[in-house]
């Protein structure tokens, strides 16, 4: 620019002014191709963004389906294992409870025979008395009444009554004693109906139980049915319910991982002690390796004890070997992961003892006095509490491998949530950046249009005039300002160049 300014001997605004008026001639000139380049690249650009959004929208819905299948396929196979564990509880129950109602219901049969012999033993009457009796009494107060003469006859008929009241007085006594034996006889089967009552209650409340879990059964199998269809009320529950569980999980595993890093400072000391404190591999601490070395194969073994137990289902080739091998393989993860945790007690004692040598060295250096014998009594309290901890801490650990089960099956779904998600948001984007694009390319003819104003009003006039002599009506080209409508579209510009 200096050495086209130093070509002119014109003062420097002058010098702008043509450079101006050239570049704007220039620029008129090549208004139409201008156009058409302008017209091709935000054209491309939108076509371009457009394609773009609608591939992703389409690798949403796809994806949007995918976790659709993966969702109801997770739940089919939670909802299965439920089902079955329902069956399983529900057969150990009839086996357990209803599978001695033979022996029960013989025991009410025989309640109900005794019962019933009771009821029968109770009902008898005792034999009536004889006839004669009867008709002697009848005789002797007959004779009472008639008052005979006969003192013996008299005597012999009194001696006739008094026998037969005593005999009357007999019977009575015999008929009390047969009451109360029949009394005796209704108390007694007091119990028998009492036993008989719980028995009858406990069947009703087994049977209770049994139309209880046949409920629930009816409930799960009725949520299967709907994950089979694929219902979106499946749908929407399952994926609440995964995101619970996604949520739960993650916070068990970062318990498990904060139960780790503890760990790890627990037996990291006196690993450094063993392996050597200056030894270093790609500048970490070889201690540091050895003491996540132990931590890792305690997880390991307690996740194949617990795979190889059936609370996990992480390694499906465990779960199709046989009870023997499984068996074999839990009593060997459990043997070495007491054997660890056994080491990781005696590490942390050896870590307190470090600790008390480094004290002693650092009061000893000081100058104090040795430790009373209290203070070496009392440190007792942290060694079997760090060796406590050493011998627990691994145990606990190992059932890190049930959340984190549910954290490998509900994060698939969830990350693939998030993805169907961020695509979708991507899609929107780039639908809006191909509606910019498309208003951008207007905008830059507008402003192309802007730098070449007088050009394109000079020639709207010239078109005016021209029109106007040949008879032609020009309203359609501009107003009375002159300002052509040719630089308002993609065509109409080029249009009115090309009949210019």
């Amino acid at each position: 620019m200096s050495a086209i300014y130093s070509a002119f001997p014109t003062p420097p605004w002058l010098t702008t002014l043509i450079l101006f008026a050239i570049a704007v001639l220039l620029l008129y000139m090549a208004r139409t191709s201008a156009h058409g380049a302008i017209n091709s690249i935000f054209r491309m650009l939108h076509n371009g963004l457009r394609i773009g959004a609608r591939s992703v929208a389409l690798a949403e819905k796809r994806l949007s389906v995918r976790n659709r299948d993966v969702l109801l396929a997770l739940g089919r196979d939670h909802a299965e294992r439920e089902l079955n564990r329902e069956f399983f509880r529900i057969n150990r129950f009839v086996e357990r409870d209803l599978g001695g109602y033979p022996q029960v219901q013989r025991a009410i049969q025989a309640q109900v025979a005794q019962i019933s012999e009771d009821y029968k033993a109770s009902a008898e009457v005792p034999p009536p008395s004889p006839d004669w009796v009867q008709a002697v009494e009848s005789v002797a107060k007959l004779q009472v009444k008639e008052k005979s003469n006969s003192n013996l006859t008299s005597r012999i008929l009194e001696d006739i009554y008094n026998a037969a009241e005593d005999q009357h007085r007999e019977t009575l006594k015999e008929y009390r004693e047969a009451m109360t034996e029949r009394n005796n006889r209704l108390r007694q089967m007091a119990p028998f109906w009492r036993k008989l009552s719980n028995t009858v209650d406990q069947v009703g409340k087994h049977l209770q139980e049994l139309v209880t879990r046949s409920n629930n059964i009816d409930r799960q199998m009725e949520h299967f049915e709907e994950i089979n269809r694929g219902t979106d009320k499946a749908a929407r529950r399952l994926k609440a319910s995964n995101s619970i569980q996604f949520c739960v999980a993650l916070l068990f595993v970062l318990f498990a991982a904060g139960g780790a890093f503890f760990n790890f400072h627990l037996i990291a000391l006196p690993m450094s002690e063993m392996v050597g404190a200056a030894s270093r591999v790609g500048g970490v601490k070889v201690a540091d390796v050895a003491a996540l070395v132990i931590i890792f194969l305690e997880i390991t073994m307690g996740m194949f004890l617990l795979e190889c137990l059936g609370w996990t289902r992480l390694f499906p080739i465990i779960g199709a070997m046989d009870d023997k091998s499984r068996v074999r393989i839990a009593i060997a993860c459990g043997t070495f992961l007491l054997v660890l945790a056994g080491v990781e007690a005696g590490l942390a004692f050896m870590r307190d003892q470090i600790a008390a040598d480094y004290s002693a060295l650092r009061a000893s250096l000081a100058g104090a006095g040795s430790a009373p014998e209290e203070e070496a009594v009392n440190a007792w309290i942290p060694r079997v509490t760090g060796m406590f901890l050493g011998f627990t801490v691994p145990l606990a650990l190992t059932l890190v491998a049930i959340p984190l089960e549910y954290l490998i099956n509900t994060g698939r779904n969830i990350f693939g949530m998030l993805l169907e998600y961020l695509l979708r948001l991507l899609a929107i984007l780039l639908r809006l950046a191909g509606n910019v694009s498309r208003h951008l390319g207007h905008l830059t003819l507008y402003l192309y249009d802007m730098l070449i104003v007088l050009p394109l009003w000079l020639e709207g006039l010239w078109l005016a005039s021209r029109r106007a002599s040949s008879g032609a009506g020009g309203a359609e080209f501009g107003g009375p300002d002159g300002n052509a409508d040719g630089g308002s579209s993609f065509y109409r510009g080029n249009e009115v160049s090309k009949n210019a």
